[in-house]
This record gives C-alpha cells, sequence and structure tokens, in this order.
C-alpha cells in the first residue's frame, strides 16, 4: 500500500481511494499536502522539530557544511524501517524548492536559520557554501537561489535511501557506479526512491549553465530502462486500475524525453515519444489548410494546422481549481488574433502546404513514427481526425499537451534556429495547445505562452506582444522586481503549477528571466539587458552581452571583478580565455573546477591556432585536452564528434572508431558518424564492420550526401555486394545529375554491373527476371540515357544491355547515339587523338549496322533493323572523310577508313 500511496504522489492524483486500505494516517497526511501543493507545511514541521541541530565544525566551507549535513541525517534519520517517511521529507523538501525558484510564488521561510541555529553572518556564510556545494565541474550553481538547501538536504536524503554514492563528497578522479534497477528484484519503494532522485538531479543540473558532470549519467542511467517502471507496478496491490498503470508508463516516457533534452542527448527522444504516444492513444498529424490571417484579406493563403484528438487520460490529474496565466492580445488593427482556417478539403494539401514546388514525393502517405507525423493528401490524414473543425478542435488532455511541448523542444534543438519553416511547424504546435477550449494547466499553457512568445519576438509585427507577454509571465513568478510593469491578477493555485512540472524541461525563474534580457539584447537595447543581468547576478552573462556587442574591454572588466569575488569560478577563467585567446586562462579554469569548456577551446586552439600565437597546430596536445575533457563529461555529441576527426587526421583509427562508435551510440541517426566510423574500419581492414555502418549512414538522413553513397559503393564492390552497388550507383546518379551530368556515373563500375546483367540469362517473361535484373536494366536503359551527353563509352554500355534484351533495333540506335557524340567533338579537327576514337567510333557503328542490320526489327516477322545498312555504312565512312580530308589524310587511322569503304 505505501508503493500505492507514493506512486499518487508521483503522478499527483488524489489519495481517496488508499485511506479505506491504509493504517498510515499520518503518511497519507503527508502525501495530500505534497499533492495539494503544501510541501512547504511538511518543510515548516521539519524545520520546528529539527530547529538548531546541525553543527558546523571549523571553518564553514562547501564540505564542512555537508559532513555536518550528512551527521545530522545519519543521527536523526534512521533509513531501514522508515523509508516511508523519510521518502515523503525528501519530495516535500524538493518540491518547496521548485516551488521557490520555478513555479512561484515563494514559500516564506528561514529554513537555514532555523535548522542551523547560527548568527546573521554565518548563517550567510553557510548559504553560500551550500550554493558552493551545487557547482557542478567548475560550473558555480547560480548563487542568488532561494533556500539551497532544500535542495541539497533533499538529494543527500534520497543518497541515502537509495544507497547510492554520494555526488558531493566524489572526486574529480573517482568514478561513481550508476544505479542499477531490476524490474522482479527491486522494491517498488526504492524504485520510487530513484525516480525522485533522478528527478532532483536533473533539478540540480538545471541550476548550471551547461549540463556536465556525474549527475546527468546517473540521471541518464536511472530513466535508460522501462525497468524502472515494471519495478513499480509489481509492486501495486491487486485490483489497481490498469489505467492508473499506463499514467505511470506514460509519465515515466515523458520524464524520460525531458532527460534527454536536458543532458543534450536529444537525439534519443524520437522512439520514447512514440512510445508514450501509444500509450496514450493521441492522434495527431500536421497538414495544410488555407487560412485567413488579417483582418482584411480577401484570400485565403496556404498555412500549416496540427489536428490532434486525446482519447486517454483526460481527467487524470487531480481537478485544481487553475486560473491559466493572462494571454496578451495582439491589438492589431491589422492581424487577427489567431488565423481562421477553411475547409481542409478545398484543394490538395500539397499545394497547400508547399505551393507547386517539383519534385514532392506525393506518395509518401502519412508515417506515424515521427516527430511531425505529416499528411500530405486528405486520403493520408487518420480517420479519426479527418472530420476535425480546424477552428474548434476538442480540448487535449495534459498529457497529450505535454507531448507536443516536448516534440517542440526536441524539434528546436535539432534544427537550425531561425529557419522559417521550422518556425511555422512550432507556430502550429503551440496554437494547437493555446486556441483549444476548457480547462488549462497553469505550467503547461505558461509554458506555452513562453515558446510563443519567444518566436513572436523574431518578427517586427508581434515583437511588442511578444516581449509584453513575457514580461508579464516573468513577473507573475513573483520575482523580486523593484518596480513591475504588470500587476498580478490571477489568482495563485500552487499545486496546478507543480503538477507536470516534472515532466516539462525545467526553467529555473532566473533563467526566463535572463532570455528576456537575450531578447532586449538581440534588439540592441543593451541597457536594460545589462540591468537585469547585474540585477540576476550573472557576471558571465553581462560579460557575453559586451563581448556579443564587441565591447570585450568592458567584458574583461565585468570578469575580472567576478573573479576577484570569486576565485573558484571556472566559468569567468574559461570565458575570459575565450575573449582573450589565453591557453593559461583555460588552464586555470580546469586546475580549479575541471570545466570541460575548457578544454574544449583548449583542444581548438591547438587545432587551428589563432596566427597572432605563431604556434603550429599540435594534434597530439588537441587530442590530449579532448579526453580529458570526455572522461570529466562522457555524453558530448560534439566532443566525441570532434575527437574522432581528428583521430582520423593523425591516422589513429582505434581512437576514430571508439570515438564515432560513442557518437552513434548517442545519436543513431547521425549519418556522417557511421560514415566516419566506416572510415576509421577500412583503415584497420574491417570491411564487413565498414559495410554495416555505411548501411546505417545511408539509411540515415543522408540522402543528399554524395560522399556518402559513394563510400558505400566502393565498399560493396569489394565485398561483391552487388545488389547494394546498383542502388548506390542509382542514388548517386540522382543525387549529381544536376550539378555533374554525366560526370555522376561511374564507368568502371556501371561497366561491371553490365557485365554481371548481360553474362546472366534473360527472359522474354518479366515475372521470371530477377530484382538486380529488373533494377539494373531500368537503369542503364532508362536512367543513365537522360543523363548522358557526351561519353560514347556510356552509350555502348546501354547498347549492350539493349541487346541482351533482345531489342537489337535499340542497340543499333545506342550505337548511333554513341557515334555522334564524339563525331560533334570541337577538337576533331585539331586534335589527332580525337580523331582517332571517332575513327574507333565509326568503325565500331559499321560493325553494328553489318551484325544488327538483317536481325529481326522492331515490328516482328517480316520487318528488319535496318533495311539500308549499306547505305548508311557508306554515309557514315564518307561524312567522316569530309570531315577530315585536308587535315587527317595522311593518318593511320585514314587508311583504315579507306579499307572499310572498300569493304562494304
Amino acid at each position: 500500500m505505501d508503493t500505492l500511496l507514493h506512486a499518487k504522489t508521483l503522478l499527483v492524483q488524489e489519495v481517496e481511494s488508499v485511506k479505506t486500505n491504509s493504517s498510515n494516517q499520518n503518511c497519507i497526511n503527508k502525501a495530500e499536502h505534497i499533492i495539494n501543493g503544501e510541501s512547504y507545511q511538511l518543510v515548516q514541521q521539519f524545520l520546528d522539530q529539527f530547529g538548531g541541530r546541525v553543527n558546523v565544525t571549523g571553518d564553514i566551507s562547501a564540505s564542512s557544511v555537508i559532513a555536518a549535513l550528512e551527521d545530522f541525517i545519519r543521527v536523526e534519520f534512521p533509513i531501514v524501517g522508515h523509508e516511508n517517511e523519510v521518502l515523503f521529507l525528501a519530495i516535500a523538501l524538493l518540491q518547496t524548492f521548485i516551488q521557490n525558484n520555478y513555479t512561484g510564488p515563494a514559500a516564506r521561510s528561514k529554513a537555514v536559520s532555523g535548522l542551523f541555529g547560527r548568527n546573521g553572518d554565518s548563517i550567510e556564510a553557510i548559504n553560500k557554501a551550500l550554493v558552493r556545494s551545487l557547482a557542478i565541474l567548475g560550473q558555480p550553481a547560480y548563487e542568488l537561489m532561494d533556500d539551497p538547501l532544500y535542495l541539497v538536504l533533499s538529494l543527500l536524503l534520497l543518497e541515502k535511501i537509495t544507497g547510492q554514492k554520494s555526488l558531493f563528497d566524489v572526486s574529480l578522479d573517482q568514478e561513481v557506479p550508476l544505479p542499477i534497477i531490476s524490474a522482479e528484484s527491486t522494491p517498488g519503494l526504492l524504485a520510487l526512491a530513484h525516480w525522485w532522485r533522478a528527478r532532483a538531479l536533473l533539478t540540480h543540473l538545471s541550476l548550471i549553465p551547461e549540463p556536465s558532470g556525474f549527475q546527468a549519467s546517473v540521471a541518464a542511467a536511472t530513466y535508460q530502462s522501462i525497468d524502472l517502471v515494471h519495478a513499480v507496478v509489481k509492486d501495486l496491490p491487486g485490483g489497481v486500475d490498469e489505467g492508473f498503470k499506463r499514467q505511470l508508463y506514460a509519465t515515466y516516457y515523458l520524464e524520460n524525453v525531458k532527460c534527454s533534452l536536458a543532458i543534450n542527448t536529444e537525439h534519443l527522444c524520437l522512439e520514447s515519444l512514440t512510445k508514450v504516444k501509444r500509450i496514450t492513444n493521441f492522434q495527431f498529424v500536421m497538414t495544410g489548410a488555407r487560412a485567413t490571417r488579417t483582418k482584411y484579406q480577401q484570400k485565403a493563403h496556404a498555412g500549416l494546422i496540427i489536428l490532434a484528438k486525446s482519447f486517454t487520460f483526460q481527467d487524470s490529474a487531480m481537478s485544481t481549481k487553475s486560473v491559466a496565466p493572462e494571454t496578451f492580445a495582439l491589438e492589431s488593427e491589422l492581424l487577427l488574433e489567431k488565423p481562421h482556417f477553411e475547409s481542409i478539403a478545398d484543394e490538395p494539401l500539397d499545394e497547400q502546404i508547399y505551393g507547386k514546388r517539383p519534385k514532392l514525393d506525393l506518395d509518401s502517405g502519412y508515417e506515424e513514427d515521427k516527430l511531425l507525423p505529416l499528411a500530405l493528401r486528405q486520403e493520408n490524414i487518420p480517420e479519426s481526425l479527418r472530420d476535425s473543425d480546424p477552428n474548434g478542435q476538442p480540448a487535449l488532455s495534459d498529457f497529450d499537451n505535454i507531448q507536443l511541448i516536448l516534440r517542440l523542444y526536441t524539434i528546436k534543438n535539432t534544427t537550425p534556429a531561425k529557419d522559417p519553416l521550422v518556425e511555422e511547424e512550432l507556430t502550429a504546435l503551440l496554437s494547437r495547445i493555446l486556441y483549444q477550449d476548457g480547462k488549462k494547466n497553469w505550467s503547461i499553457f505558461a509554458r506555452s505562452l513562453w515558446e510563443r512568445s519567444i518566436i513572436e519576438t523574431t518578427k517586427a509585427k508581434t515583437l511588442e506582444r511578444g516581449l509584453l507577454q513575457m514580461q508579464s509571465l516573468v513577473e507573475e513568478l513573483d520575482l523580486k522586481i523593484k518596480s513591475k510593469l504588470i500587476p498580478n491578477s490571477n489568482e495563485i493555485n500552487v499545486a496546478s503549477r507543480l503538477s507536470y512540472i516534472h515532466q516539462l524541461p525545467f526553467i529555473p525563474r532566473w533563467e526566463l528571466d535572463a532570455t528576456l534580457a537575450e531578447k532586449y539584447m538581440s534588439l540592441g537595447i543593451l541597457k536594460s539587458a545589462v540591468e537585469i543581468y547585474e540585477r540576476l547576478g550573472m557576471a558571465c552573462e553581462t560579460a557575453l552581452c559586451y563581448a556579443a556587442v564587441g565591447d570585450e574591454k568592458k567584458a574583461e572588466e565585468v570578469l575580472l571583478q567576478r573573479i576577484k569575488e570569486n576565485n573558484l569560478d571556472a566559468r569567468a577563467y574559461s570565458i575570459m580565455g575565450d575573449i582573450k585567446q589565453d591557453p593559461s586562462l583555460w588552464e586555470k579554469s580546469w586546475e580549479i573546477g575541471k570545466y570541460v569548456n575548457a578544454k574544449n577551446s583548449l583542444a581548438k586552439y591547438y587545432f587551428n591556432p589563432p596566427a597572432k600565437s605563431k604556434i603550429q597546430p599540435d594534434l597530439a596536445a588537441t587530442l590530449k585536452h579532448l579526453n580529458d575533457s570526455l572522461r570529466q563529461y562522457p555524453l558530448s555529441f560534439e566532443t566525441w564528434y570532434f575527437y574522432g576527426c581528428v583521430g582520423l587526421q593523425c591516422s589513429k583509427m582505434e581512437l576514430a572508431a571508439e570515438a564515432f562508435s560513442r557518437c552513434v551510440s548517442l545519436d543513431p541517426y547521425h549519418a556522417l558518424s557511421w560514415s566516419n566510423l566506416s572510415a576509421a574500419y577500412i583503415q584497420l581492414g574491417k570491411l564487413k564492420e565498414a559495410y554495416s555502418c555505411l548501411k546505417r549512414a545511408v539509411a540515415s538522413d543522408a540522402q543528399k550526401n554524395w560522399k556518402i553513397w559513394e563510400n558505400y559503393m566502393l565498399v560493396a564492390v569489394k565485398l561483391n555486394e552487388w545488389d547494394d552497388v546498383l542502388v548506390a550507383c542509382k542514388q548517386l546518379v540522382n543525387i549529381r545529375r544536376d550539378k555533374s551530368g554525366e560526370g555522376s556515373i561511374d564507368l568502371p563500375i556501371i561497366e561491371k554491373l553490365v557485365e554481371l546483367l548481360v553474362t546472366s540469362d534473360y527472359s522474354v517473361e518479366p515475372e521470371k527476371l530477377s530484382y538486380f535484373q529488373k533494377s539494373c536494366t531500368e537503369f542503364i536503359c532508362n536512367t543513365l540515357p537522360q543523363v548522358i551527353t557526351t561519353s560514347a563509352r556510356c552509350w555502348r554500355l546501354v547498347a549492350r544491355v539493349e541487346l541482351w534484351r533482345k531489342r537489337p533495333w535499340a542497340a543499333l540506335e545506342c550505337h548511333e547515339k554513341a557515334y555522334r557524340a564524339i563525331f560533334h567533338s570541337p577538337d576533331l579537327e585539331t586534335d589527332e587523338q580525337v580523331w582517332n576514337d571517332t575513327v574507333d567510333a565509326c568503325e565500331d557503328l559499321v560493325a553494328a549496322y553489318e551484325s544488327l542490320g538483317e536481325m529481326e526489327g522492331k515490328f516482328g516477322p517480316g520487318s528488319l533493323v535496318c533495311k539500308d545498312w549499306k547505305y548508311k555504312c557508306r554515309s557514315t565512312i564518307k561524312a567522316l572523310m569530309s570531315k577530315g580530308k585536308g587535315r587527317w589524310d595522311d593518318s593511320p587511322a585514314w587508311d583504315r577508313l579507306m579499307e572499310a569503304r572498300s569493304q562494304i
């Protein structure tokens, strides 16, 4: 029953059904406090009970404060037999920290002074020590956060419950064992504790500028396997609703995606998003419809729209009286508040979405397992969505709204910034969430408004509304802003704000404010941006702000002041190194905090030294610095990729193979990584492994990368995989034909394919032909003739295949084209080699006339391929002789022509 109670707490669901089956009323009350957004009451009870119990011995430092808290937990919180109560306290501490720093309004209580019982100066020092304890690999946590004690205590308690090694006292050179969760042997309550610890670690990671350290690895390992949920479900009492279990699985997959986004492994998101979509039976598709966007628009124009419908979990979360954030109106004399869509079936959807662009694959249909399933035609829209009213779609469940938001973040992280088409897709996603009727969850709605505002601030017509909306959302979090521009009138429901905070990517309140500052800076409003950064105490961001506008001297002054105040800020040293291009500053950053970006900067510096450094590239030093960086943060795809490229450049193939193997494990769909991995295997003599890698590369997003296809073809040739050689040849011609013409044809490979084809048995019955015969014939006889312009050699290959197909008339036509291709060469009368080649081609054509002319023709019995073949032979020779007379009539080739004419 304890597992069920904690599972309901995890999902933020009412616990009425548990009351009749549980004798532990105290735990039920704690669960209700947490679910109702009143975690701070449990925290206050804890502070009242243990006030003044923690004593720091010696100097106040991060290590001494952590040691004091660990001693306090060991004495006051025996875990064995009390896991249930201790876990509730850890959850309450975490939720209160999140309320104070992420969702607002802050729950006012004097946590540090209540627990440590020191005077004012000591309390301030302890608070700073707690902030320093949350630094990760030289990156300091945000210094002005509220009550860091709550998060530190929560993490320590969760480490104690799960029996995992503490990440507070681990040295930089140690290895941290990753949690192992078994579906069969891990108790459900322990699995839930691991789950909450992963949530706390993601909270911790959101406090630093860039994800790194063991926290990312431990969180990823926890969410790595579905066994986490299996372990919980197996311990739920019988009779638990199947829908409840499905919600646990859906929540797990949503948080799995959130974790991938948080640690920069967004390439892994699609699989989990696909699974949660199936669990919730969520139906949605992106398609096109004509829409009017302005008040005076007479003709509707094409636009993107998301059609979506929820089928489960509409009322899964505990209902709360939540007032959504205010949506600012455009107040535009021109623009409509939202697009008005016409009927989707008014015209072909391919024209609605893409205009009249050529080469659109209209037969691709509906592909479900994509970030944005796309329906190009009316008939491709899922039947359940086909009758949807684009201007009045039904409300979605919170689970499905979150899926759309997570897909939005995945698209943002995997596509170029400020791409107009991508912004249209993101706007369509956000519109589906924002313009639906029905009750709205504050966190989901506020996040959607925030993302819409970021897009709107890039457009002149919506800039004002976007900035106002961002300012409003920032102020609604109850920030310590002296003068608020927009008064808060909405009632605040803390439970609603906290209900889905662990499924949405974390954005701390100061990060929202910093993003607003970035927008001001991008608009040239430097003073307002700097004011926000200074109010937030973000010295590094202030320096970057000045550096971005070219004031590097001012940036250095800000960083020097920051280093003077905190000489352990490794990030400040590293940014100073980036501005000054000074390796000693990066070395200092690494020395004091093992800041991985410092090592990455050193690697780039030695790989491509600036001209003023007057040093030569040093690949050995580059590899050393990248190795140091990866030892501290092995989840960085970009660093592994750079490491592998340097390995290839300095011929360290084993190293390159390892690096690119790590790349493809982090992003299984990165075609260039697969291709580079194959290059390393080729150099190591592992052709089969290279071939497998290239198959993965061409199966990934590499349809336009001709180099990958060429490598694939060459390796397939060496392994005699002729079906794949043919596929690669066809793809190479399709990719390069527009730019390279017949240069896209690899003649030696084509000759080998033709040899294989014509030495096989031909059948006049198409169904008896093999796939290779059909495909190769279609390629040689249909595709190549569209590309060939001057290559007689190519035409002869086509002629061989036509003759094999028992089409001598087509073969003779190819021989004629081969001759004409070279006969019209402008160098015929000046270059003897061209003259000799033309005579050779003429002899070939004459021989073709002789051998093919009297065969049965195209129209069956009684017809000939070329009835007047002798006349054509004489005409061909005569035309060539007249062109060469006076210039080549004393050459050996001329004599050959004379002899050929005499033999006809």
